[in-house]
């Protein structure tokens, strides 16, 4: 008698009801990870970095380490292209490049499929855009004392 009776309490209970399954109606991107591409963007930065340090430390106190000094000994052996070319990719490239990233990491891209809109949002976090500031800058100074030089005619 119990699994008779068991049997009508399973016919009465009513099962879920799932809504139809349809695509996804919104897609949302994000390019990078903000972690990942904050950790890249100081890598790509400290090439410039030691750079600018080392002559700082040849300018101001007359010591050579070892990356700049590298640069000092070696460089007037290289051709003016590959001296034109390692200049313009450590201090100009690599800070735009790490600019760039952190600008693909905070922005965010949502496509609605039924309005056939493309939504673009920025996500301020404050490491990324400290990178984005001092990156441009960065580049934007020596991108400037670059066109100076020449105008001057002393490069």
């Amino acid at each position: 008698m119990e699994s008779n009776e068991f049997e009508k309490k399973l016919e009465n209970i009513s099962s879920p009801q799932l809504p139809p399954l349809q695509h996804q109606e919104k897609l949302k991107l994000s390019i990078l990870s903000t972690k990942k591409s904050s950790r890249a963007s100081l890598i790509l930065l400290a090439f410039p970095f030691i750079l600018f340090l080392g002559g700082i430390l040849q300018g101001a106190f007359n010591i050579l380490l070892p990356p700049w000094s590298w640069m000092v000994k070696y460089s007037p052996l290289w051709p003016v292209w590959l001296r034109v070319l390692v200049y313009v990719m450590i201090v100009i490239v690599f800070p735009l490049a790490a600019a760039f990233i952190n600008i693909l990491s905070i922005t965010w891209f949502e496509f609605d499929k039924k309005q056939k809109v493309l939504n673009i949002s920025i996500r301020i976090r404050t490491v990324n855009m400290i990178i984005i500031i001092v990156t441009t800058i960065i580049a934007l100074l020596f991108i400037g004392h670059s066109i100076g030089e020449w105008i001057s005619g002393a490069g």
